[in-house]
């Protein structure tokens, strides 16, 4: 039984346009609701070749594509949307196991999400791609120079200073926050691709290592604060300046 299409909202009320492509009606309905509630607009696609027409007629900002198509292996689809760069690429898979998150990244997604989908973790992962993806061609003002491209930090002599996937998905968490602080779960999340669990200080240690590697460059080891019950956050975001993507 083919899925049930949730009316879409009006395109002109929602700032980003989401395409969700996925054949299970249950989980379709249950991102469109929560992608709807955050005001972005959406269209469901149910097939590879569905989900190819809606790229070129709905042009979204980022598309969430699940690996368990019917009718076209889901890492093909991934690699499709990737190659020209028009949107951003959101795996949605039930499969969570590292190797099937390492072939979708290196296909061509942007991230990565196991179901069940939390909806919180999905709006903010969705809303984080597109910041990254807005951000100018162009250097921003700063000091110390965050490559993605080539995962390392650029201190103002020069020196390289290469960071692990880890770090570097925890320092572009807390930018993307823009001074807001970042919850201890939501850093694991995102820079170790896991729920912490009780007594689990493996986020306080990334961010330990973080707070080392930007010494290196001159950055006070106060320039990711600690604050109390909530998280982390970044002191002064104009402190960094991005690579441009490549």
């Amino acid at each position: 039984m083919a899925p049930v299409r949730p009316r879409q909202t009006d395109k002109h009320s929602a700032r980003l346009r989401i395409l969700i492509v996925e054949d299970t009606a249950t989980v379709a309905a249950t991102i469109q609701a929560g992608l709807h509630q955050a005001g972005m607009t959406t269209e469901l696609a149910v097939t590879g070749a569905e989900a190819l027409t809606l790229k070129e007629s709905f042009r979204p900002d980022i598309a969430l594509i699940d690996l368990g198509l019917p009718d076209v292996c889901g890492l093909h689809l991934v690699e499709r949307f990737a190659h020209d760069g028009a949107c951003g690429v959101i795996v949605v898979t039930a499969n969570g196991e590292e190797t099937a998150r390492i072939d979708g990244l290196e296909t061509g997604a942007d991230d990565y999400i196991v179901k069940p989908v939390a909806l919180r973790e999905l709006v903010a992962r969705v809303r984080a791609l597109h910041r990254r993806m807005q951000r100018p061609a162009e250097l921003r003002p700063g000091t110390i120079l965050v490559d993605h491209a080539r995962r390392s930090l650029v201190g103002p002599t020069g020196k390289r200073t290469p960071l692990t996937e880890a770090e570097l998905a925890a320092l572009e968490t807390l930018l993307d926050a823009e001074g807001v602080s970042v919850s201890r779960e939501w850093l694991s999340r995102a820079a170790l691709k896991r729920a912490p669990h009780a007594e689990d200080r493996s986020v306080d240690q990334l961010v330990l290592k973080l707070r080392r590697k930007l010494a290196m460059h001159g950055a006070s080891p106060r320039t990711i604060l600690s604050a109390r019950r909530q998280g982390y956050v970044i002191a002064d975001p104009t402190l960094f300046r991005s690579a441009p993507l490549p």
